[in-house]
């Protein structure tokens, strides 16, 4: 089984992954994870604007959506991300996931959202922000989040259609969230 967990900025995807690992005893990989597994396997430099979530400028995204640049990119990375995971059990925070490991039969995609103030509010004591500094911070994420995901997959991020659960997270709490996570899996993969 392949977790795939997208999020609005602020949700704590991070400890609702964590949850979900030890719940399934299965690794979990955000984004440093995975930067480090593709430098050990030699493959970094071919996958740096991936990890570090730069698709490019909005100029250069608007000219590469006319000469289908994204696409080439896109099928390349997701090659040797796939292989990177091969066939394994893991929890995936971010990257794509719900598009690239979309023809696994055990995939579990899910977006996580929330209430905008509560999102800021979250970010602002986790990094220690003001509630301005956070809304910045939470507004950027988020927009950059949107480009990221155009750029790879062409989809809207976090259209509701492209995952298996899409839910407020906020008003569950992360334990909660991971246990209705752990139903859903239940009852669609048992």
């Amino acid at each position: 089984m392949i977790i795939s967990i997208a999020r609005q900025c602020g949700c704590g995807a991070l400890s609702i992954g964590k949850i979900l690992a030890s719940h399934y005893n299965i690794p979990f990989y955000t984004r440093q994870n995975l930067l480090e597994m593709a430098q050990q396997k030699g493959v970094l430099d071919e996958m740096n604007n991936f990890f570090e979530e730069r698709p490019v400028d909005e100029l250069m995204f608007a000219i590469s959506e006319s000469i289908e640049y994204p696409a080439k990119i896109s099928e390349k990375t997701f090659g040797i991300l796939v292989n990177m995971i091969g066939d394994k059990d893991c929890i995936i925070i971010g990257r794509c996931g719900n598009y690239i490991f979309k023809d696994r039969k055990d995939l579990i995609s899910v977006f996580l959202k929330g209430n905008v103030d509560d999102r800021i509010d979250s970010i602002a004591k986790e990094r220690q922000l003001s509630k301005s500094d956070a809304a910045e911070f939470v507004d950027e994420m988020d927009n950059s989040r949107i480009r990221y995901h155009k750029f790879y997959t062409s989809l809207t991020w976090g259209n509701a259609e492209d995952y298996d659960l899409c839910f407020d997270c906020m008003r569950m709490g992360p334990v909660n969230s991971a246990k209705y996570i752990e139903q859903y899996i239940d009852y669609v993969l048992k």
